[in-house]
């Protein structure tokens, strides 16, 4: 793998990559954020933070830590947008051909931006298309331990098209391919291809990304990834992440994209299964499968031998164990 990432530094020159990363309230944490992104590998790179009106001192700190630093730009909001509206700003003010999120309570390895530039260039190359968005694994850190999660197309058979979409809005897994998680703190993409394709919708302060990729794959994107967790995730509890807030935007994305649900007969399917993740998710267990099963008997013909597929592909993964 060493020599094949040297083969391809020498033969191509390296483009500028903007690592964007997002502020607000994480005095805490957003130091050693951007200390991760500066001692990544990559040479020819930018850092681009934007805060996002933090009420606590991490202006203050970024200012103080980092405003005479030649590779990092501050930029700030004088009033609080929301997570998306700060990605558009940092895709607005990336001067890079890539760009490369990082969250503000995260860790990247240092060879994180030569790792998905690598596996970028080679599936655009075989694939002839710059419409990718590309990942990583990442170790998720908790109160209760560590796991590694998998992220989607990490290995052969990388989903592409409307199938991305029909993942995220119903979880319909079509069979062979790499299913797995998304989130933009893995994420690296073109610069070009965010502004094509309209950015992220500031409606959606959670699941922008989803709404995101769920356009791009309308329009044929492709969706890869670095097989190795390259990221540390901390996952921390913010305001927007409690009470019915998630299951609020989750209900958002599928009114968001009715007709297209409608058109694959699964539209009511699909907001019976919002309600079965969101109770999954809280170990509302009773519940959650509840409302699965009214999925299911919504779209017998779709939604039934989907669960059926994906319950029988586990248990053969189990007991090949």
């Amino acid at each position: 793998r060493k020599d094949s990432l040297e083969k391809v530094r020498m033969t191509k020159p390296q483009p500028k990559i903007t690592i964007g990363l997002t502020c607000f309230n994480a005095a805490d944490t957003i130091e050693r954020a951007v200390r991760s992104a500066l001692t990544q590998d990559w040479q020819n790179l930018e850092i681009c933070v934007v805060d996002d009106a933090s009420t606590d001192e991490s202006a203050g700190l970024l200012e103080d830590a980092f405003k005479d630093h030649p590779r990092v730009k501050i930029i700030r909001h004088v009033e609080n947008k929301g997570y998306p509206s700060a990605l558009n700003t940092l895709v607005e003010h990336a001067s890079g051909e890539f760009i490369a999120f990082f969250d503000d309570d995260d860790e990247s390895a240092p060879d994180r931006l030569s790792k998905q530039y690598e596996r970028f260039i080679r599936y655009e190359e075989s694939s002839g298309t710059g419409d990718i968005l590309c990942y990583t694994n990442r170790l998720v850190v908790k109160a209760s331990g560590q796991n590694e999660m998998k992220a989607i197309g990490s290995t052969d058979k990388e989903p592409n098209g409307s199938m991305v979409a029909d993942f995220l809005l119903w979880h319909y897994e079509e069979p062979e391919y790499a299913w797995g998680q998304f989130g933009s703190c893995t994420l690296l993409a073109r610069v070009a291809t965010f502004k094509k394709h309209g950015g992220f919708d500031p409606e959606f302060r959670r699941m922008a990304e989803w709404d995101f990729a769920i356009r791009l794959a309308q329009k044929g994107g492709h969706f890869i990834a670095v097989n190795e967790p390259l990221v540390t995730q901390h996952i921390t509890q913010t305001s927007d992440k409690g009470g019915k807030i998630p299951l609020q935007y989750g209900l958002r994305l599928r009114f968001k994209h009715k007709e297209y649900l409608k058109s694959q007969r699964v539209y009511l399917s699909s907001l019976l299964m919002a309600y079965s993740r969101f109770h999954y998710a809280k170990s509302h267990i009773g519940r959650s499968r509840v409302y699965l099963l009214l999925a299911c008997l919504a779209s017998p013909f779709r939604v039934f031998v989907n669960e059926l597929e994906k319950r029988l592909k586990r248990n053969k993964a189990k007991g090949a164990e």
